[in-house]
């Protein structure tokens, strides 16, 4: 399960780093084009592209989960998921912040007020804050996913198996015979008090 998690994620994130590097490109254009490459302006305008590529990588995280829960029909612990998927935030926002760092380093190197810019370094704060959405987000989406599928253990085996035509006809048919044969009991026992 955490290989094929691992997998797809890895597919949607090099997906996504091509976008964000193509948004950086034309965040650094537009400011070239309004003189502010080399500003505290263009390090702000990048890091609002990275907060709302985590944000969005968040939601990423959690459909990626659902999807490979529901294509294999697996039952996991809530806190087994929320562990596999912050792990796979915490990655993520590594990765992130590497690009967005080789993205702004000549522009921090070219300041001379470098204090301007420390707030718009790091992910921290808000990584923090969208980890904790995800979590609920997660949540939200394995209770549903219970709940879609019989609500508990017992609930999702019921269902998984009388799902299936021919196991449901199969139990109909068992029960029918046990209560015929409940009944044939019933009508011996009233019988030979009767007799």
């Amino acid at each position: 399960m955490r290989e094929n998690f691992t997998t797809l994620l890895r597919l949607r994130f090099d997906e996504r780093n091509r976008g964000l590097i193509q948004r950086f490109t034309e965040e650094k254009q537009r400011l070239n084009a309004r003189g502010l490459l080399h500003s505290a302006e263009t390090v702000k305008a990048m890091h609002n592209v990275v907060e709302k590529e985590l944000k969005e990588s968040a939601g990423a995280v959690v459909a990626t989960a659902v999807d490979v829960f529901s294509k294999q029909d697996l039952f996991l612990s809530n806190k087994r998921l929320q562990d596999f998927c912050s792990e796979a935030l915490l990655k993520r926002k590594d990765e992130i912040e590497a690009l967005y760092l080789s993205q702004v380093r000549d522009i921090e190197q070219a300041l001379q007020n470098k204090a301007m810019i420390r707030p718009y370094m790091s992910l921290g704060k808000f990584y923090s804050l969208q980890r904790e959405e995800m979590l609920i987000n997660l949540s939200s989406a394995y209770e549903k996913y219970r709940r879609d599928r019989g609500g508990n253990l017992a609930g999702v085996l019921k269902n998984k198996f009388l799902n299936r035509p021919i196991i449901a006809w199969a139990t109909i048919a068992m029960a029918v015979i046990v209560l015929l044969a409940a009944f044939a009991g019933a009508i011996g026992s009233l019988w030979s008090l009767l007799s």
